[in-house]
């Protein structure tokens, strides 16, 4: 057996509360393993008291748990799915000890992971109902959670049942008592111990284990217990139900047993028919409920197909199910076991046994595969669920005699029908009795966003992630009446203010007659009142007078008039001298001049010179390198920026590597999968967090399905994203991130490296370009936004911007920015797209903003934040771009055309609404707050763009008192010092925020703006430096150096810090590598030689 299990270390105690407490009489029972027939653990039974402790703490914590945002609500999720996944062997071989499940064919703790990833994004889902169809009346419905609600989980697929149930339970409000099956306690019992370190309360997920007729029961019958979710067999469900009617008559889900029938067709496709039917009643040793144990095939190929079924059956690979080529275990215990083989004796009596029938000689409680045939549609066998790896073949003639033998049973879970007829595939899918029916497929594969659920005896309700929330929530109407005159108008609740102040009555929601309804927003009917109050201070302002003085207006004679002509002049005279009053809403045309000189040009690694604007910066590194020195007449007259003197940026691609790579639709190269999985899980953690444009559970299981196809059927777009993805991983190889790197790739799967580079998978990527340009479908925005990012990471900014800017026209022209969807597009796809555009538009003004370019998108083509976006922080993004947006276009207008001065006023109401900004950011993700680790990064990134905004408003300022402070008179000095000392602190916020991730160890390489944001700091600091001397601020300086050369080094902060120490040579400074304490002295004439060129 393998040994990454202690087995004295197993927890076997019940958590309730929020810690491990043993049973409070004592009572333990033995685990047994299934292979060695030991005992594996004593594990602790929930008495009655035990099982109404549960109940008790998770009434006492629902109602603070309801109360949470969802945002708040959904943070423990992704912890305790990222914790999960770490855990995949350890839970893998607990599964294998306690019932036998192959750790070769474990898939549950990703399975369970993927869920509750779902889940914590989908609490905005919960959404009611409004309804103004009946007059006088706004009808509403809420959909609250039940309270506390218990799912009791079978042993056969313990952890997948544990998600699929508290997941949806949970996000909607309600406080979870799970019981997990004697038979497979263990791994519910080691997430237990995960719930406190991924931050759930005491309390709110409570587990307990036992046997069902002491805590089952209690549960079925508890008052408090208002909803219950059980899997299971039917015995046990009616039970169940019936304890349900006799107590508080609780919601009752049931996903009960099964005796699925698969039906083959002369003309399917015999082998793969075999193949799927074969691991339908193999996989798990035939315990699932959904095994297709009755198969049915047409009589002329029934020969042929019951030779491949029996080739395939015999050659599984019984043993031990800890060993890793061990794909069929034993049964879970000694009462299933005899339970089968009390079945195959019924089966020797009444049919013909053509493969297997008994016990296997290995040591525990083994079944041969077995095969049956002829058994009589009556037999007991057929009738009944063996749970085993037993199936019976039988043969049919026509549709109809098939179809009605299909249906001849108690159960209806799953039915499959093999058949390349399109007709008769769809007369089955309709005719047979079951909750889901394959065509050329059967269990256990389903559909993630269809109900699963069964007809008849096999279960009540249906689970999906579509559908479980519903399952755990009430549903309330809210009906307010309000009164309503059918000859006049709909009077809502008011008056609004508005109607108040000018003593009108309110009608905002009467419907518009002989003219439109125009809206007045709160904001705008203050503004013109205070504006009007200005202006006639003595007069009440009411309808009648307002209309008066409208009237008064349009024939010249307004007092209106007047005041403002009395304001014009006296802003026309000059200001007494030493004012400062009026001053604070001058403008200054000196940023306006010495952005005409930023906006420049800059010859680039092709030997072609593009146009850099104002607000790059490169040009503003630029302009901070001139500080000590003046250009020369030639620079001063081209306005070109000087190449670095090292050799950057990369050399011009070769374009001979595009067609050494070619990527082949049929076989297109993937690395092996430990490195496949590094690379993905890099991306995830770094570049993920900051940039949606999967969905997780999605994207791994499309990962997942392309490898075990062989990437064959995978579309251009999927593999240029992945390319560039692997492109991202692929940088550092085995040198850093060592403990993720050792997480993921084995010593064994280090012998067999990945053959490929960055470079290479970038070429890979580039060269499947044209074919993404022609799917033009949301795949081909995500493909091209990652190459983007790939591109921008490697130094490639000309074409990253090119792919954004094409990235950005598809979802135009699908719409996006409309946020438009066709009708038969579900919610949770139009979610999806909103946050998609979201994440193009951040992307946009970020990579223009890289490269001193126009953005694709504009001001108006960005949706407002809606209040569905998961945890909020896609939102908050948004919001600051477009502020970021509005400050490069009032601070740093483009055009020679646009106004040279800029108001004091303006920025420092910018510098007011950035501040506003922050103050109104969600609790949860304050600077400060404690967060999940996975977290981390996006709320430092978030912070970081918040104090690189305030320095790309506050920045020129500061230059300009640095280069020409002297020629500005006492007044405007004070102004641009202040702005000065503005941006100098937010430089210290920021280096506050790289401390923090750095110490967390969730600043990335993958990503430009962690090294560009560095650069920005340490520009800022070189001015400040050169204003003044601080022991303090060469401090901070010196962090900032060091931080870029303790980052990790590849792309562009690679190239960085190789230019680094040639610059601190020519100020007399040594850096010593991986060294943060160097000494530095840094004199103002010294700065302007330091970056002289950098290209970020």
């Amino acid at each position: 057996m393998a040994g990454a299990v202690d087995l004295k270390k197993i927890e076997t105690r019940l958590f309730i509360n929020g810690e491990f407490v043993e049973s409070s009489n004592g009572k333990t029972f033995d685990l047994i393993s299934p292979k060695t027939l030991e005992v594996v653990a004593k594990v602790h039974e929930a008495s009655e008291q035990d099982a109404d402790r549960a109940v008790a703490a998770a009434k006492a914590a629902q109602p603070a748990w309801a109360a949470l945002s969802i945002e708040e609500r959904s943070k423990p999720f992704k912890k305790l799915a990222a914790l999960v996944r770490e855990h995949n062997a350890e839970l893998a071989e607990l599964e294998a000890l306690s019932m036998g499940v192959p750790v070769s064919t474990y898939f549950h703790a990703h399975a369970f992971a993927s869920t509750f990833d779902y889940y914590s994004e989908a609490g905005y889902n919960n959404q009611g109902n409004s309804s103004l169809n009946t007059p006088g009346f706004v009808n509403l419905t809420f959909r609250q959670p039940f309270g506390v609600v218990a799912a009791i989980i079978p042993w056969n697929i313990p952890l997948l049942f544990f998600a699929a149930k508290c997941a949806p339970a949970l996000i909607t409000g309600n406080t979870v008592v799970l019981k997990s099956s004697e038979k497979a306690p263990l791994t519910s019992a080691r997430v237990a111990s995960f719930l406190n370190e991924a931050g759930f309360p005491p309390g709110v997920l409570n587990i307990i284990t036992g046997f069902g007729n002491v805590s089952g029961s209690v549960l079925s019958h508890h008052m408090d217990v208002r909803a219950l979710s059980f899997t299971g067999s039917t015995r046990t469900g009616r039970y169940i139900q019936e304890a349900a009617a006799k107590s508080n008559l609780k919601v009752v889900l049931l996903e009960l047993g099964g005796k699925s029938p698969a039906i083959i067709f002369d003309d399917a496709d015999l082998d793969k028919a075999a193949e799927a039917t074969k691991h339908s009643v193999q996989n798990n040793s035939g315990q699932t409920c959904m095994a297709n144990s009755r198969v049915y095939v047409q009589d002329t190929v029934a020969d042929k197909f019951i030779e491949l079924f029996k080739a395939k059956f015999a050659s599984v690979s019984l043993g031990d199910p800890t060993a890793s080529d061990t794909n069929h275990g034993p049964q879970a215990d000694q009462v299933q076991h005899s339970n089968v083989l009390k079945y195959l004796e019924i089966i020797k009596k009444d049919g013909k046994v053509i493969l297997g029938g008994q016990a296997n000689e290995e040591k525990g409680y083994f079944i041969n595969p077995t095969i049956v045939t002829g058994l009589p549609e009556d037999s007991q066998a057929m009738k009944e669920e063996i749970f085993g790896p037993v199936v019976n073949i039988n043969i049919f003639k026509t549709e109809e005699e098939v179809l009605a033998k299909a249906n001849n049973t108690e159960y209806g879970l799953y039915a499959s029908v093999f058949t390349k007829n399109i007709d008769r595939a769809m007369r089955f899918a309709k005719g047979l009795e079951a909750g889901t029916v394959g065509v050329n497929c059967t269990s256990p594969l389903v559909a993630k966003d269809t109900p699963f659920g069964g007809y008849k005896g096999s279960g009540i309700g249906r689970e999906g992630i579509f559908h479980s929330m519903d399952n755990f929530l009430e549903t309330k109407s809210y009906i307010l009446r309000f009164e309503h005159d059918t000859n006049t108008h709909i009077q809502v609740p008011g008056p609004c203010r508005y109607c108040a102040h000018i003593g009108a009555e309110c009608g905002v929601a009467a419907r518009p007659r002989q003219r439109p309804f125009y809206h007045v927003s709160e904001e705008e009917y203050r503004c013109s009142m205070q504006i009007l109050r200005h202006f006639l201070p003595q007069d009440e302002l009411n309808l009648e007078t307002l209309r008066s003085i409208a009237k008064d207006l349009s024939t010249g004679n307004s007092p209106i008039q007047d005041a403002a002509k009395s304001i014009s002049a006296k802003d026309s005279s000059e200001p007494a001298d030493g004012s400062v009053s009026n001053e604070s809403t001058s403008d200054t045309e000196e940023i306006g001049d010495l952005h005409h000189q930023l906006g420049c040009l800059m010859k680039d690694s092709l030997g072609e010179y593009r146009y850099l604007g104002a607000y790059s910066d490169i040009a503003f590194n630029a302009a901070v390198c001139s500080i000590a020195e003046a250009p020369s007449p030639e620079q001063e007259e081209s306005k070109i920026i000087l190449p670095p003197k090292d050799p950057y940026p990369p050399q011009k691609p070769s374009r001979v590597k595009l067609l050494r790579e070619p990527v082949s639709p049929s076989n297109p190269y993937l690395p092996p999968r430990q490195y496949c999985d590094y690379y993905v899980s890099r991306y995830f953690e770094e570049v993920h967090c900051i940039y949606w444009l999967y969905p997780i559970e999605q994207f791994h299981a499309r990962l997942d399905d392309t490898y075990m196809r062989g990437g064959g059927a995978a579309t251009s777009s999927w593999l240029c994203s992945l390319y560039a993805i692997f492109a991202l991983g692929a940088a550092s190889g085995e040198n850093s991130k060592s403990i993720l790197y050792a997480d993921f790739v084995s010593e064994e799967a280090r012998m067999n490296p990945d053959l490929k580079t960055s470079d290479d998978y970038l070429a890979l990527a580039k060269a499947l370009v044209p074919a993404v340009h022609d799917e033009a479908d949301i795949d081909s925005i995500r493909a091209l936004a990652i190459l983007s990012l790939a591109l921008l990471t490697f130094r490639f900014r000309i074409t990253s911007y090119l792919y954004m800017g094409t990235s950005m026209q598809i979802a135009f022209s699908l719409g996006l920015q409309h946020d438009q969807s066709p009708t038969t597009q579900s919610p949770m796809s139009r979610q999806q797209n909103r946050r998609i555009w979201w994440t193009l538009y951040i992307l946009d003004q970020e990579i223009a903003s890289r490269c001193g370019s126009p953005c694709v998108s504009d001001e108006r083509s960005v949706l407002n934040p809606g209040t569905n976006t998961p945890l909020g922080s896609l939102s908050v993004s948004t919001s600051l771009c477009r502020l970021k947006r509005e400050i490069i276009q009032t601070i740093y207008p483009e055009r020679s055309s646009d106004s040279r001065t800029i108001s004091f006023q303006k920025v420092t109401n910018y510098v007011s609404s950035l501040q506003k900004w922050q103050a109104s950011m969600p609790s949860h993700l304050k600077w400060g707050v404690p967060v999940a680790p996975t977290h981390r990064r996006s709320i430092g990134i978030l912070h970081l763009n918040y104090w690189n905004a305030m320095m790309l408003l506050t920045q020129p300022f500061l230059l300009y008192s640095v280069i020409r402070g002297s020629s500005l008179n006492d007044i405007r000095k004070a102004w641009f010092d202040k702005l000065g000392e503005i941006c100098v602190d937010a430089a210290k916020n920021a280096i506050i925020v790289l401390k923090s991730m750095e110490n967390d160890r969730s600043l990335s390489s993958l990503m430009t703006f962690d090294c560009t944001c560095t650069l920005k700091v340490i520009m800022i600091l070189s001015l400040a430096l050169a204003k003044r001397e601080s022991a303090e601020l060469r401090a901070e300086y010196e962090f900032c150096i060091g931080l870029i050369d303790r980052m990790e080094q590849i792309g562009f902060c690679k190239s960085v810090n190789e230019e680094l120490p040639s610059h601190l040579a020519r100020l007399n400074v040594k850096k010593e590598r991986r060294e943060s304490d160097a000494s530095m002295k840094v004199s103002p004439n010294a700065v302007s030689q330091m970056w002289s060129g950098f290209d970020p």
